[in-house]
C-alpha cells in the first residue's frame, strides 16, 4: 500500500490482481495538526488546490480542506487519514526537510524512522523519497512523508491515517500525489508515431532476457501485435526450475486478472445479443444475488460487478485461505454478509467476488432457458467458449487446470523471504477456482495476441464485426478514476501512461504475473506473460521499455529495475534483521495449536522439523519469530507462497488469540473451543 503511493511520482501503472495484499507496513498513529488552520472546508466536487507557491493538485470530493498559511491539508471523510503538503525552500537533504514539514504540521513529532529510501525520480522531479516511521502494530495506522524536490526546493507529502483509510481511500491519495504539479516542470511526453520495427524488436528482446535473469524469473512469453498479425512472438527460460523444458508461444500460463477483460468482452457480445443490458439489475438475472444491504443489493447492476466502483471492499484472502470443496455457488453466497465501505462512483475499490458474480450470472443469461439451470461453472464456461474463446480461434486457453495439464504449460513459481523463486505446487492455484470470471483463465500469447488484435480492431475479426463498436468501446469508458493518470473501466484499465493512451490489465496469481496491453491510437499490443508470483517490477521494466523503444523516449527502464532489484534487497535485509535468532522456543510452544475464524477457517501452528509452520489445511507455510521495530513479537510467515503475512498474538478473555491485520478487515483466530471471529 505506501510502496504504491510512493510510486505514484514515478508514474508507474496499477496492477490489479488475485494475489494475496502485501503485509501491512510498520507504522504508527495518527497525530492531528497541532496549529489551528486558518480554514476549512468540505469540498462539493473534485478540486484543483493552489499552493502558497502556486503548485497544484486535484483533491477528491467530500473530503475536509484544512488551508494554512504554509499548509494545505486534506482529511478523508471518516477523519481516519489525512495528507499534507508542505513546501520546505531550505533544507541540506531530504531528512532535513521531512523534520521540517513536520514541524510545521505536528510540532514536536518524534517518532523513529522504520525504512527511508531514495527512489529514481521522474516527471520532472529532480529526487524523490519516502520515509516511513515506527509506532505500535496494535495502532494498524501509516505514518510517512514522501519527498519530492524541484529546484532547490523540497516537496513534502505527509500521510497519517489507520491502515482500513488508506486501504479504502488508496485511489484519491493516490490521486492527489501524483496529480501536484509545480511551476516549470517539464514531464517526459511520449509523442509522435510510434515505431516498433525489426531493430527495435530486437531491442526488447534483448532487454527481456537480460530482465528476466536479473530478477530471476523462471521462464516469460512475449508477443508484441497489430490489429492484423502479430509481429514477433518467442519464449524466454524454462517452463519450470526443475526441469529444461523451453517456454515457447505454445506454453500456457496462467493469466490471473487479465481473465477480467475476457469476462467483459463475453458480456459485451450477450449485450449485442440482447440477452441483457449493462443496466440490468443482477437481481432480474439471479434473483439469489445479495450483499449485507438490501437496498444496495437492489442498486447493483451488471455494470457495476465490473467497475469497481461500488465500494467494495477486497476480501481475496478468504477465498486464499479456505477453498477445498468451496463452489462458486457458496463463494457468491458469502457475499451476503459484506457490504460496500464506500459509496457507488465515490472511489476506486477492486473486488475480486463482485467480478466473479457478474461474470457467473452472465453466464447464466445466457444459458437456455430450458431444462435444469446449470451450475455456475457450467454457464460461465460454456458462455466463454460460445462467446469468447471459440469465435476468436483461442483453442489453448482454458477455465481449467486440469485442461491446461494436458498440455505444453508452465508451472508457477514463488519467492519465500528472499529473492529467489522456486516451484509450487499447482494446488495452491486452486484458491482462485471459484472465483473464475476474476482470474482463473489459462492461456498463451498466441491465444492473447489474437484477443489483443481484436481490441485494436475495436471488434472485428477477419473482415466482420465480432463484437459491435459500440460494446467493445463501452468497456473502455472510465467509470472510476484510479489515478491522475488512470481510470477503471468495464474489466479494462483506461490509461494515459506519458501521454500515450493504453487499454490494458494486468494479471497475478500466486504463483503466475501476466499484462496485455494496447496502444489503440498506434495500432500495437503486447502480451506478456511470466510463470513467477509477484514479477510486476519485471513487467513494468518491460512495459516501460516497449514505450521507450516505440516513442525514442529517455532510457530509464534499466535503471528503474535496477532500483527495483535494490529496493528489494534491502527489504529482506531489514525483515531479515527483525527474525530472532535462535527463535525462543517456549514462545514458539505457547504459540502452538489448534484455531479457527468464521472467515478464513481453521489454522494450526505446530512444530515441523526443526522448526514451526502455520497450516490452514489446503496450504502450509514455514513461519519464525519476528521482534519487530515496536518491541511486538509476531509470527511471520517466511515460506513461500505468502512470506510476509504476519500473526499478532494478543491476549483476549483470558486466552491467547492470534491477529491477521488485512486492512480494512481484521481477522481474529481464537483457540478452538473459544469463540472466532
Amino acid at each position: 500500500m505506501i510502496l504504491s503511493l510512493a510510486a505514484c511520482g514515478g508514474g508507474s501503472s496499477p496492477r490489479p490482481n488475485t494475489a494475496p495484499p502485501a503485509p501491512p507496513p510498520r507504522t504508527s498513529p495518527e497525530k492531528p495538526p497541532a496549529a489551528a488552520p486558518a480554514s476549512e472546508r468540505i469540498l462539493a466536487d473534485d478540486t484543483t488546490l493552489l499552493t502558497p507557491s502556486k503548485a497544484s493538485l486535484s483533491a477528491p470530493a467530500g473530503w475536509l480542506l484544512r488551508e494554512q498559511s504554509e499548509v494545505l491539508t486534506l482529511v478523508e471523510p471518516a477523519g481516519e487519514a489525512s495528507l499534507s503538503f508542505v513546501e520546505i525552500s531550505t533544507a541540506a537533504n531530504r531528512d532535513e526537510a521531512a523534520r521540517a514539514a513536520w514541524a510545521k504540521v505536528s510540532p514536536g513529532f518524534a517518532l523513529p524512522v522504520a525504512m527511508a529510501q531514495d527512489l529514481p525520480p521522474s516527471d520532472g522531479w529532480d529526487s524523490l523519497a519516502q520515509i516511513v516511521y515506527v509506532t505500535p502494530t496494535t495502532e494498524s495506522r501509516v505514518v510517512l512523508a514522501l519527498v519530492r524536490s524541484f529546484r532547490g526546493t523540497w516537496y513534502v507529502a505527509l500521510l497519517q491515517g489507520k491502515l482500513a483509510a488508506l486501504d479504502r481511500r488508496g485511489a484519491q491519495l493516490s490521486t492527489a500525489i501524483q496529480s501536484f504539479r509545480v511551476p516549470g516542470m517539464e514531464r517526459e511526453t511520449f509523442t509522435g508515431k510510434a515505431t516498433m520495427d525489426e531493430a527495435r524488436l530486437a531491442a526488447l528482446a534483448e532487454f527481456v532476457e537480460h530482465a528476466r535473469q536479473e530478477t530471476g524469473v523462471p521462464g516469460v512469453a512475449l508477443a508484441v501485435v497489430s490489429k492484423d498479425q502479430i509481429l514477433f512472438e518467442r519464449g524466454f527460460g524454462v517452463r519450470e526450475l526443475r526441469d529444461p523444458m523451453p517456454v515457447t508461444p505454445s506454453t500456457r500460463f496462467m493469466i490471473g486478472s487479465t481473465t477480467k477483460a475476457l469476462t467483459t468482452l463475453m458480456m459485451a457480445r450477450l449485450v449485442d445479443a440482447k440477452k441483457l443490458s449493462w443496466e440490468t439489475p443482477l437481481t432480474q438475472l439471479w434473483p439469489g444475488f445479495a450483499l449485507g444491504d438490501k437496498e444496495i443489493t437492489a442498486k447493483v447492476t451488471l455494470q457495476h460487478t465490473v467497475c469497481a466502483c461500488t465500494g467494495m471492499p477486497r476480501r481475496d484472502l478468504e477465498f486464499l485461505f479456505e477453498y477445498e470443496g468451496v463452489t462458486p455457488e457458496a463463494r457468491i453466497a458469502s457475499m451476503k454478509e459484506m457490504q460496500p465501505s464506500t459509496g457507488f462512483g465515490e472511489t476506486f475499490q477492486y473486488s475480486n467476488l463482485m467480478v466473479a458474480a457478474g461474470g457467473y450470472v452472465a453466464g447464466l443469461a445466457a444459458a437456455p432457458r430450458r431444462g435444469k439451470q446449470p451450475s455456475f461453472d457450467d454457464a460461465y464456461a460454456a458462455a466463454m467458449q460460445a462467446h469468447v474463446l471459440g469465435p476468436l480461434g483461442m483453442k489453448s486457453t482454458t477455465l481449467f487446470t486440469s485442461v491446461a495439464q494436458r498440455g505444453e504449460h508452465a508451472s508457477p513459481h514463488a519467492r519465500g523471504l528472499g529473492l529467489s523463486y522456486e516451484v509450487l505446487p499447482l494446488h495452491f492455484e486452486r484458491a482462485v477456482e471459484a472465483v473464475r470470471p476474476a482470474g482463473a483463465a489459462w492461456s498463451t500469447v498466441r491465444d492473447l495476441a489474437r484477443y489483443a488484435s481484436l481490441e485494436l480492431a475495436e471488434g472485428a475479426l477477419g473482415g466482420k464485426q465480432l463484437v459491435s463498436r459500440e460494446s467493445m468501446l463501452r468497456r473502455r469508458t472510465p467509470q472510476i478514476k484510479i489515478d491522475d493518470n488512470t481510470s477503471y473501466g468495464l474489466g479494462l484499465i483506461v490509461e494515459k501512461d506519458h501521454g500515450v493512451a493504453l487499454i490494458h490489465h494486468g494479471g497475478n496469481t500466486i504463483g503466475f504475473t501476466s499484462d496485455l496491453f494496447v496502444l489503440p491510437e498506434h495500432n500495437l499490443g503486447v502480451v506478456l506473460l511470466t510463470n513467477a508470483g509477484g514479477a510486476n517490477a519485471f513487467h513494468n521494466a518491460v512495459r516501460r521499455r516497449f514505450l521507450e523503444l516505440a516513442f525514442d523516449g529517455k532510457p530509464s527502464a534499466q535503471s528503474n529495475l535496477t532500483a527495483s532489484i535494490e529496493r528489494a534487497k534491502q527489504q529482506v535485509k531489514e525483515t531479515r534483521a527483525l527474525l530472532k535468532t535462535p527463535p525462543d522456543a517456549a514462545w514458539l510452544g505457547k504459540l502452538a495449536g489448534k484455531y479457527s475464524n468464521d472467515d478464513l477457517g481453521s489454522l494450526e501452528v505446530r512444530r515441523e522439523g526443526a522448526g514451526y509452520v502455520v497450516d490452514v489445511g489446503e496450504w502450509s507455510c514455514e513461519v519464525a519469530q519476528e521482534r519487530d521495530l515496536d518491541a511486538t513479537e509476531k509470527l511471520l510467515v517466511i515460506g513461500a507462497p505468502y512470506a510476509g503475512l504476519e500473526l499478532v498474538p494478543r491476549e483476549e478473555g483470558g486466552t491467547t488469540v492470534l491477529v491477521l491485520d488485512a486492512g480494512q478487515v481484521k481477522y481474529v483466530f481464537a483457540p478452538v473451543g473459544a469463540s472466532a471471529r
